[in-house]
């Protein structure tokens, strides 16, 4: 499932989430959803109601399911990126990237990178994968700029993707061919 532990000179460490992390990444998580509602297709209330073991089944590592955590040297989480393989014959080709956050005070240290170059890395090692998908709320020019500079294209729009209330949020689809 790719190196157990990546050191980075940010001061923080990526490896490879397990269930035993759940309630740690259960807490980042709803941390996440609340301070940042529009960016996630979850709801923090909906998420809060479901037990431990919803989390414990997201982080258990699979062919199709994987989950990167960026840790501090305390052992704290501060960033998270899932990926997934699409099943079917007809689209296993494809891996979609999800739920990528990181922690209000470490963003800007390059957590977002590395999770998402490990994650590339990680795909392009798999076999007959060839193309990463991922979705991202729009505007948000950070995430945009990071997507960007990785490579990942435009491919269209999805208008009035979210609501909150009575505000509609769209939400751009992105992909990156990975032989190209």
């Amino acid at each position: 499932m790719g190196a157990p532990e990546k050191s980075s000179e940010g001061g923080f460490l990526l490896r490879l989430m397990l269930p035993s992390d759940a309630p740690q990444y259960r807490s980042f998580r709803l941390s996440n959803l609340k301070l940042y509602p529009a960016l996630f297709r979850a709801d923090a209330a909906e998420e809060a109601l479901k037990p431990l073991a919803s989390s414990e089944r997201r982080l258990k590592p699979s062919p199709l399911n994987r989950w990167v955590g960026a840790f501090d040297q305390g052992g704290t989480l501060v960033g998270a990126v899932g990926f997934r393989r699409e099943p079917g014959a007809k689209r296993q080709h494809i891996g979609q990237i999800i739920g990528l956050s990181v922690a209000p005070d470490w963003q800007g240290k390059g957590i977002a990178t590395a999770l998402m170059l490990d994650v590339i890395d990680y795909a392009r090692a798999l076999g007959g994968l060839q193309q990463l998908q991922l979705t991202v709320t729009i505007p948000n020019p950070a995430a945009e700029q990071l997507y960007d500079r990785l490579g990942f294209k435009v491919f269209g729009t999805e208008e009035d993707a979210l609501r909150i209330g009575t505000e509609s949020h769209p939400k751009q689809h992105r992909q990156l061919f990975l032989d190209r």
